[in-house]
């Protein structure tokens, strides 16, 4: 019994042509920006951050008996 050597390419010669439809969709484009459309949000949140830090120093200088001068010139003896 002689086998008869068969090419590597018979069978791919006998599939059917690619039919998808994938490579022919529109892309979509993935590249949007992380910036929110109102900025009016993010910058208030960024005044409230600032606002509610100076307002804990405020209130640490008042709570305790501090004074401006004299936490400066503690400052400044560290040093």
């Amino acid at each position: 019994m002689e086998k008869k050597k068969e090419s590597v390419t018979s069978n791919v010669k006998n599939t059917e042509p690619n039919t998808s439809t994938d490579t022919d969709s529109k892309k979509v484009n993935t590249t949007s920006t992380t910036l929110p459309k109102d900025p009016i949000v993010p910058v208030l949140m960024l005044l409230g951050v600032i606002l509610a830090t100076l307002g804990v120093i405020v209130l640490g200088y008042i709570h305790g008996n501090m004074h401006l001068i004299t936490t400066l010139k503690n400052a400044r003896a560290a040093l």
